[in-house]
């Protein structure tokens, strides 16, 4: 790790216990985003050490059906907590999109991902709408504009900004583009398990598994082949 607190490919695969070429399809699909510094690929520390944590994931095996059951229960939660989150105007409440926006706010997200450098003022509110995407939201957006992972637009433009923020030259000295990276970090995270359950309810997730059996598998050792696959 390097003074500056990234790391080279090198050190990314090293740490992750994986191979360059790898590192290099993370990148690439968006898990992880990237600076040049001297010519040289730098990624951030922080999100080397948040992938590991996703990889390394340990939780207990469950069953598909009792996966289901977990997840029904939470969001029976979720739902006796609508007026209370209505209250207090939670900023995290599902978008939910009509096919109409739906497709107006997937064509604005491509035209954004085209320009490569935003201001501070253009990414805040891109957070609101990464937190925001619901699984729901990505079957209404599948639906309405034909792409089956409709999350990748979203998930490239996430990663695009995190690279714009850290390669800007006075990232190191300004606490505002540091607390952005943070959130826009937390945003990409947040968008990887929304598009997780998504594909989950969508049932393409044998297709990303390419012969993992879901039913023996927890939610989490799902997401960590995904991971291992991308």
């Amino acid at each position: 790790m390097s003074h500056d607190n990234t790391m080279s490919q090198a050190e990314a695969a090293s740490f992750l216990g994986v191979t360059e070429r790898t590192i290099r399809n993370y990148i690439k699909k968006g898990l992880l985003s990237k600076s040049r510094a001297r010519g040289r690929v730098r990624i951030p520390s922080e999100e080397i050490i948040s992938l590991k944590e996703d990889i390394d994931s340990t939780s207990p095996v469950l069953s598909r059906s009792e996966f289901l059951r977990l997840r029904a229960k939470v969001r029976r939660l979720e739902s006796n907590m609508e007026v209370v989150l209505r209250m207090l105007d939670a900023k995290d409440a599902p978008l939910s999109l009509n096919p109409d926006y739906s497709a107006e706010l997937y064509s604005f997200a491509g035209q954004h991902l085209k320009k490569g450098k935003w201001e501070a003022a253009e990414m805040d509110p891109w957070c609101d709408v990464f937190d925001r995407l619901s699984e729901e939201d990505l079957i209404v957006l599948a639906d309405s504009v034909g792409d089956p992972h409709p999350w990748r637009m979203f998930l490239r433009l996430c990663t695009a900004m995190i690279s714009s923020v850290v390669g800007s030259p006075d990232y190191q000295t300004s606490l505002d583009l540091q607390t952005l990276h943070r959130k826009l970090s937390g945003s990409r995270r947040r968008l990887r398990v929304t598009a997780f359950i998504y594909g989950e309810m969508r049932g393409d997730l044998h297709r990303e598994l390419e012969g993992f059996f879901v039913q023996q598998t927890s939610s989490d050792a799902l997401f960590k082949k995904i991971l291992k696959r991308a």
